[in-house]
């Protein structure tokens, strides 16, 4: 048997096993459970997921879910103080961190197996019972206005948060979970009360354990521990958003940015949505792979040529709207005809030729192998449950593998015409000043940002 062959054998054991290893429960409070257990080390990993983000924010509180996140490891009724948290802490030997997405919350720590139940303990009061010092939030607020900072100081800030109000209008900030500066600045520890409220319940959140554990033991520790967190009165999930339609007239947004190394030129498309569009999701991540053979024709064309320095098509899934972006990088020399190309390729792409059943088969191995090393990082893997818990569900999650070695070259095909093939598309452009100057081509960033708002 060849290594690839005993590769692809050890896969499909150790898929089913890690699967059937997996402990799902709802308790009367709506709070879900996701137990992988796993002794490999004497280590466990708790999660906790939330269906927040940027989606569950409003004009007026948008970047505050963030802000949250860096209130959530601070004092609580059980641990009053900072002091006494960050002793606890050190006692229970807790590495910590947590992100915030527009469709997702995670916050998560990992313990020796021994303090399992303390850490439990621990997350649910971090929850549960949060204090939210006035001198705590004033510390986390600048913690969080310097990381917006950071991130505007970035050659890519203006343009993508451009792209998002040129494709969601007026609902922008729904996909935006960094916020705005000014109402970060602004922010009240009501406010943030008020969101506890809203979005941070147990019905709209998972508990997640991977490591050294019983489940049986776990499931009860868990029911004992947070059975005295309760849902507000009258609570109601977060209704989806309801997103303007892609617009058609092709805008494209170029921007001047003096730290731009290498032109580049981005075509950002409409994407499936993973709740609603799911058989598609499957065919979008087989067709990347496709793209990222490095014996495919794809990057033959555009990167072995030297035509371009990067190119790719990139799908992030998320439930309620999904974006293609198909990207490259070039030289001067080289930008306006990648520019060109690269819009062109799709074209291409339905071609019965242009993909081969040998490379359908390559990726197909590839993706099963990539879960293979996943699922035996238990700290890692139990906090992609938590994503795929809030985004899609785990039941999508379950039948990914499957689903993906089920799609054909026909259902590749199919959806490029459906997404890609002459479809609307929003274009950006990125230039450093002298690139600019060299390909004359004029920005309109600043008139748009005037236009549609924002900084």
């Amino acid at each position: 048997m060849s290594f690839l062959k005993a590769m692809i054998v050890l896969w499909s054991f150790c898929a089913a096993q890690s699967w059937a290893n997996i402990h799902t429960h709802k308790f009367r409070n709506g709070l879900d459970l996701v137990i992988y257990p796993s002794s490999k080390v004497p280590l466990v990993t708790i999660v906790l997921a939330v269906k927040a983000g940027g989606f569950t924010e409003t004009p007026e509180t948008n970047g505050l879910t963030h802000l949250w996140e860096h209130m959530f490891f601070k004092g609580n009724q059980s641990l009053p103080n900072q002091e006494k948290f960050n002793q606890r802490v050190q006692e229970l030997g807790i590495v910590f961190n947590g992100d915030t997405a527009a469709e997702k919350v995670r916050y998560y720590f990992t313990l020796p197996s021994s303090h399992l139940e303390e850490g439990l303990s621990f997350m649910y009061h971090a929850i549960a019972s949060p204090l939210l010092e006035q001198k705590e939030l004033e510390r986390e607020r600048q913690v969080v206005l310097d990381e917006y900072d950071r991130n505007a100081s970035q050659t890519s800030f203006t343009i993508n948060r451009l792209k998002k109000r040129v494709i969601y209008g007026s609902l922008h900030y729904l996909r935006d979970p960094l916020g705005e500066r000014g109402i970060i600045e602004k922010a009240s520890r009501e406010q943030l009360l008020a969101m506890k409220d809203e979005v941070f319940v147990p019905k709209n959140a998972a508990i997640l354990v991977s490591g050294h554990l019983d489940p049986q033991a776990t499931i009860k520790a868990v029911e004992e521990i947070f059975k005295k967190w309760q849902n507000p009165k009258d609570w109601k999930p977060p209704s989806p958003p309801k997103f303007p339609e892609f617009p058609k007239d092709k805008p494209t947004i170029i921007d001047i940015h003096p730290q731009a190394k290498t032109p580049m030129v981005q075509y950002v498309f409409q994407g499936p949505r993973a709740r609603i569009d799911v058989q598609d999701t499957y065919a979008a991540d087989v067709l990347i792979s496709l793209l990222n053979l490095r014996s495919g024709k794809f990057y033959q064309e555009f990167i072995d040529s030297g035509m371009t320095n990067y190119a790719a098509l990139g799908y992030y899934t998320q439930a309620q709207a999904g974006e293609l972006s198909l990207t490259c990088t070039a030289s001067v020399k080289m930008f306006s005809k990648a520019r060109d190309a690269l819009i062109q390729a799709p074209t291409l792409w339905r071609e019965k030729t242009f993909f081969t059943l040998k490379e359908l088969n390559t990726v197909q191995r590839s993706l099963k192998l990539a879960r293979l090393f996943e699922v035996n990082r238990p700290s890692e893997y139990i906090k992609s449950l938590g994503f795929w818990w809030a985004i899609t569900g785990m039941e999508y999650y379950q039948d990914y593998l499957s689903k993906l070695t089920q799609v054909t070259l026909a259902e590749v095909r199919n959806f490029v015409d459906k997404y890609l093939y002459k479809k609307p598309f929003v274009t950006s452009i990125l230039l450093s000043p002298k690139d600019a100057k060299t390909l004359k081509i004029e920005p309109n960033s600043q008139d748009l940002l005037k236009k549609l708002g924002g900084s």
